[in-house]
């Protein structure tokens, strides 16, 4: 059985608190919340296009952005 997370004074528990990331890319995580017909959409066109999903809605928001990832590049920029 799992312990219970601790309580803060403010009433948040010590799991919800921000922890620093690990990554060395420099990406973050993101939670939305989206339909899941949209959901299960992203997941068939990222895998018709042989990448993953989290890589397929990247460039997706990179191009409604008009941003651009520069040949040799791992970041995209505006």
């Amino acid at each position: 059985m799992s312990k219970a997370a601790k309580t803060t004074k403010a009433g948040a528990t010590k799991s919800a608190e921000p922890t620093e990331s690990k990554r060395t890319d420099g990406r973050k995580a993101l939670l939305v919340y989206i339909q899941p017909d949209l959901i299960q959409a992203a997941k068939n066109a990222a895998s018709d296009n042989e990448e993953n999903v989290f890589q397929f809605v990247e460039r997706a928001v990179a191009k409604v952005l008009g941003w651009k990832k520069p040949r040799g590049s791992k970041r995209w920029v505006p």
